[in-house]
């Protein structure tokens, strides 16, 4: 785990994420599904500050969710923290530094939190307009992989903006 990260260098960045995916990303989808960058930087935060900074960052990202989606009000509040503190407890354990283990987890991740988000919708509004498998095969999988595919680009660039590079005496 890294050091702490300053909460206004936080907010802005899922701030400024989320007007990207709210203005911009509807205007670059392939195969009709876009990315979800607020899970993306979840994972981010996580994986390299731990499941405390997860957690907030999940707790802010999924209130912008909620506040602007007509959603169930809190489901992304709880999925999202949860995301935030499940990939901050198991970073020890992973090779965060490598692009596929972080292409791997934001996929792994995004899927769990698109799945379990679709169970939560089914059983509290008790109306399903597709199947889970229509929902998977035709946007989870999709917009999963495009949000992987956008953290191997991100996840770099994050990286060099707040000095997370191990230095060698700890390799």
């Amino acid at each position: 785990m890294y050091s702490k990260i300053n909460r206004w260098s936080l907010y802005s960045v899922l701030t400024a994420a989320f007007l990207i995916q709210l203005l911009l990303l509807d205007y670059i989808k392939i195969a009709g599904a876009k990315p979800d960058l607020l899970i993306l930087l979840v994972v981010f935060f996580a994986i390299f500050f731990g499941p405390g900074t997860g957690a907030e960052a999940g707790f802010v990202a999924g209130l912008f969710k909620d506040t602007y989606s007509l959603d169930i009000f809190g489901a992304n509040i709880v999925l999202l923290s949860l995301t935030g503190i499940i990939a901050g407890i198991l970073s020890p354990k992973l090779f965060k530094e490598s692009r596929l283990t972080q292409g791997l987890l934001v996929f792994a991740f995004s899927i769990l939190y698109m799945v379990i988000h679709y169970f939560i919708s089914s059983l509290v509004l008790k109306i399903t307009y597709v199947t889970l498998s229509e929902y998977l095969y035709g946007l989870i999988l999709p917009s999963s992989l495009y949000t992987a595919t956008l953290s191997i680009i991100i996840f770099p660039i994050l990286i060099d903006r707040y000095r997370l590079k191990e230095r060698a005496e700890y390799l």
